[in-house]
């Protein structure tokens, strides 16, 4: 039986985190044994698999760029589960599991890249990436081609792109969106635009009270997410005179996303930065129109306009305008060509298949 070591020691729960569970859960369906490394005390109610071919690891602390207690223990860890594949969740972590793989005689390591970071060209990245040579798994061609522009010790033979992948969703019935939209407080005659994610200045939200702003009272937007800027922001909209069509719904679990896409209009990703969000990708299954910023990931997903509007970072004015524009008709997306490009291009079933020839080449 194969095994493979997942370092994940986060202290947030986000898009990466969920990769790394939806990674670990197809495996467990194949011959592998899974081993996941975690900060003590965190998210290990989010992965209780109770399969038992999986076990979870807690430390105390993930260390900084030279921590000998960390690395003593990821090597003893390593040394005693021996696995085929180390597999880096999260950039911080890169050197100190990259090196505790090396001094543990485990050459097949795999660094997880989900959203555009700058690497800069440090010794301790010369030494990563020059001299350790490990994997670099990136979700869009778009990130892999900038992190190569930007760091010319990046090898493009060592990265390897495996877009996320998601399974097509039952629709819901007209009677199920009028519910919702009752259950939200949202007028029935109301154009919604969905915004799902983290409160933080990446994911842009701190926007929206200047984009209601530019659109017509009959559009509302609809939040979901938690994050370190959710006071700052909600107290923002509070004291808008947009309070009325601004709706955060809070925190919601995966299962009840379908309920929260169920009842869109259209969707809105205003970011400043990402790799390749899974919101949007899970929009578009649902055959929701989409306006995004041009981050990394999006121009690819959106074929550069051809399935869906994309804007510059930060600008509100046209991300007003582009909502308006598909409120009034103006700009139109057939519903199941949107379902049919992420079935045809971005399957579950092409995300297990192409991360198992990856893992096993």
């Amino acid at each position: 039986m194969k095994s493979i070591v997942f370092f994940c020691p986060t202290s947030t729960w986000g898009g990466v985190e969920k990769n790394v569970k939806l990674r670990i859960e197809f495996l467990l369906d194949t011959d592998y044994e899974v081993h996941l490394v975690l900060l003590r005390g965190l998210f290990q109610e989010k992965f209780d698999f109770k399969h038992k071919n999986f076990k979870i690891h807690q430390v105390s602390s993930r260390g900084g760029d030279l921590n000998f207690m960390v690395v003593n223990r990821y090597v003893k860890l390593l040394k005693q589960i021996r696995p085929h594949i180390v597999f880096s969740a999260l950039k911080k972590d890169w050197w100190l599991v990259s090196l505790s793989a090396y001094l543990a005689g485990k050459p097949k390591v795999i660094l997880y890249l989900g959203i555009s970071r700058k690497i800069s060209k440090s010794l301790k990245y010369y030494l990563l990436l020059k001299r350790l040579r490990p994997n670099i798994l990136v979700n869009s061609h778009a990130l892999k081609n900038r992190i190569c522009a930007q760091n010319n010790w990046i090898s493009p033979q060592k990265v390897k792109v495996i877009h996320n992948g998601f399974q097509l969703p039952t629709l819901p019935k007209t009677d199920e969106v009028l519910r919702l939209r009752k259950q939200y407080n949202i007028p029935e005659n109301a154009f919604i635009v969905g915004c799902a994610g983290r409160f933080s200045a990446q994911k842009g939200f701190d926007q929206l009270v200047d984009i209601a702003s530019l659109t017509a009272t009959n559009i509302h937007f609809v939040h979901v997410g938690a994050g370190p800027l959710e006071h700052e922001i909600k107290s923002q909209v509070l004291h808008s005179a947009h309070h009325k069509r601004i709706h955060f719904l809070g925190g919601f679990k995966h299962p009840e996303m379908h309920a929260f896409y169920a009842v869109l209009d259209c969707f809105l990703l205003c970011s400043r930065r990402e790799g390749m969000a899974n919101v949007l990708n899970e929009a578009m299954s649902f055959g929701i129109p989409c306006i995004s910023t041009k981050v990394d990931g999006s121009t690819e997903l959106l074929e550069d306009g051809k399935r869906g509007i994309l804007v510059e970072i930060n600008d509100v004015p046209n991300m007003a305008k582009s909502i308006t524009d598909l409120c009034e008709n103006r700009i139109k997306f057939a519903s199941e060509a949107l379902r049919n490009h992420i079935d045809e291009h971005y399957s579950l079933g092409q995300m297990i298949q192409s991360t198992l020839e990856f893992f096993e080449a």
